[in-house]
């Protein structure tokens, strides 16, 4: 069966009830006759809301990071491993990241299993033209040491 396009005619379908009861959440909610959505205000503020704090919060943090560095005196010394005590006397390796030319003293200092300090050697670090170097050291013991750490590095006076 053929037609004519000119005779036919586009007659919209009659509005259902179940179409006309949703009027309302079309108009709450925003959906546009065309299936997209637009927004009514509400939801729009509460986005903006959470994104502006998630920036300000991202930004907070960058800037208390960028702070904290500053801060920083150029140097850090961390504990690169340690050995099981030898005649009262636990072997360390501690590597040392500081600006060429600059000596630094470290307190390094070894824990019981309570926590309890019975360890501890200032171990002094002499100026170098490397930025980083590991350095060995034996801490003294006084006790059953079981965890070596690095309490403070600062350049000597």
């Amino acid at each position: 069966m053929t037609h004519d396009d000119s005779t036919f005619q586009h007659r919209p379908a009659a509005q259902s009830d179940a179409d006309a009861g949703h009027d309302w959440l079309r108009d709450r909610y925003g959906h546009q006759d065309d299936g997209r959505t637009h927004s009514n205000g509400r939801g729009a503020r509460r986005r903006t809301q959470l994104i502006l704090a998630a920036t300000g919060a991202l930004l907070a943090v960058a800037v208390s990071w960028f702070i904290v560095d500053l801060q920083s005196d150029g140097y850090q010394a961390e504990l690169h491993s340690w050995n099981d005590p030898v005649d009262d006397r636990m072997p360390v390796t501690v590597e040392v990241d500081r600006p060429p030319g600059t000596a630094l003293e470290c307190e390094l200092v070894v824990v019981d299993r309570r926590f309890v300090v019975v360890g501890q050697l200032t171990l002094e670090i002499p100026a170098s033209d490397d930025r980083q170097q590991r350095v060995d050291a034996e801490i003294p013991l006084r006790g059953d040491g079981i965890a070596p750490k690095v309490e403070e590095c600062s350049v000597p006076e």
